[in-house]
């Protein structure tokens, strides 16, 4: 180990240290050779854990400058008898500024590449590299990695802006092929905070779909988990435009079990019912969302929707309400769906008149709290109007075109795969110097009606 003279080698060690803790590594900087001898230290040693602290799994030694004294560093280290010192599992050899001499690099490779040892010009590139192969170091021994603290650091650290985020998430998925069903979970979560992860999380949505990988990712919540692949290739027809994720979807909606995925089948499991119920209203709504450029999509769900409501006849009004009026608006905005529009419209208004509120924000969720249709005196209530005059009241966006509309769309996908909260918000709300916070139904509703005729 020299003196770093360099700021950017003083940055790389600190970054490397960082990295360190994020992969569960116990780190320790200049890190001696022989434990109580300090005229021979590593820049940063990893250590499995805090527990054995004799030999690193891992070293990284960080120069400034190639210079002739460069050979000390991996000399001092491999030169040493296994009893003196246990080689690491790998050596990472960086150099910040390498010149334009190759010969000591070679004479370096030529020495030491027999071992796991490894040259990395900083200059020239190399950051990529190094962590591609720190990757494929800590696959060696360990199963697990956390990708969300990578992606973090990696968008939001310091020295690390020359990292392409895609290589080193391909290089995860091809390390960690058997663990795909806990890594897209993962990544769905990401990208509802990082922006840079909505495409890594369709472009690994695409690969996992057409690399057959189709069994239930690991969801904590009970929809997500059941229900994500309904929701996965909606989100690949709302991306690519191809007819044949919605021939995909039919498929997995009528032939994964011995009945429909998605229907009336009351009395499987409690929890089943509390979806169909409770839930399957703004499910289907977001489905029709990602489905919006495929009309015969559409109407299709809505024949599911419809299918449910048939069997609800002796449910409880604001059941059978909030599930027709979230069949109401997928109709509403498919140009060949007025015959079902009408249905629905038939079916609610036989029924009695509806919460206005209830239809201009359809409830994301029902649950124990949500109040019967005619829950105060002071409530507007009125008939299913024709479907002209309903789309004229209630079918508004603010979306202004195609491009926002596919990133919204996306977006509440993703939301209701990893953010369990979104089903429980009951209505938009006030933000200060903004016109208001959408609730995740709300936001349905306003991608449901985007017109691209108004674009």
């Amino acid at each position: 180990m020299g003196i770093h003279t360099l700021a950017k080698g003083i940055d790389l060690i600190a970054a490397i240290q960082k990295l360190g803790i994020i992969l569960d590594y116990h780190v320790i900087s200049e890190s001696p050779v022989k434990k109580g001898e300090t005229h021979q230290a590593v820049d940063v040693a990893w250590f499995i854990d805090k527990e054995d602290t004799n030999y690193p799994i891992m070293i990284f030694e960080v120069e400034s400058y190639l210079t002739n004294a460069s050979a000390a560093n991996p000399l001092k280290i491999f030169s040493k008898s296994n009893h003196y010192f246990e080689k690491p599992l790998f050596f990472f050899h960086i150099f910040v500024k390498s010149g334009d001499d190759p010969a000591v690099l070679k004479d370096l490779e030529y020495q030491y590449g027999r071992n796991n040892y490894r040259i990395y010009e900083i200059c020239k590139g190399d950051l990529n590299k190094l962590i591609l192969d720190v990757i494929s170091q800590h696959r060696r021994i360990n199963k697990y990695i956390n990708i969300q603290g990578l992606m973090k650091l990696f968008n939001f650290g310091e020295y690390w802006e020359e990292i392409n985020i895609t290589d080193v998430l391909v290089h995860i998925e091809n390390l960690y092929k058997q663990s795909w069903n806990e890594i897209f979970p993962i990544y769905a979560d990401l990208a509802q905070q990082l922006p840079s992860m909505h495409n890594e999380f369709t472009r690994f949505l695409d690969k996992k779909m057409n690399n057959g990988f189709n069994c239930n990712d690991n969801y904590e919540d009970y929809i997500a988990y059941h229900f994500s692949n309904g929701i996965y290739l909606a989100v690949l027809f709302c991306v690519k435009r191809d007819n044949a994720y919605l021939f995909m979807f039919k498929d997995w909606q009528e032939n994964s079990s011995y009945m429909e995925m998605i229907g009336p089948y009351f009395g499987l499991s409690r929890d089943y019912d509390e979806f169909i119920e409770d839930c399957s209203g703004a499910y289907l709504g977001m489905l029709a969302v990602l489905f919006k450029h495929q009309s015969d999509g559409v109407k299709y769900i809505l024949k599911q929707s419809i299918k449910i409501l048939e069997r609800m006849k002796g449910h409880p009004d604001k059941i059978v309400f909030y599930n027709a009026i979230w069949a109401l608006h997928i109709a509403a905005t498919c140009d060949i769906c007025e015959q079902e529009y009408n249905y629905i419209r038939d079916f609610i208004n036989q029924r009695g008149k509806v919460n206005k509120h209830w239809i201009e924000e359809p409830l994301s969720a029902l649950d124990n709290t949500t109040m019967d249709n005619n829950e105060s005196h002071s409530i507007e209530y009125e008939y299913i109007s024709d479907l002209e005059t309903f789309r004229l009241e209630f079918g508004h966006s603010d979306i202004i075109d195609s491009k926002i509309y596919k990133q919204e769309a996306v977006s509440l996908a993703i939301r209701m795969l990893s953010d369990l909260d979104c089903w429980s918000e009951r209505r938009s709300k006030p933000v200060p110097d903004q016109d208001c916070a959408k609730s995740w139904g709300t936001g349905i509703i306003n991608c449901l009606h985007f017109n691209d005729n108004d674009e």
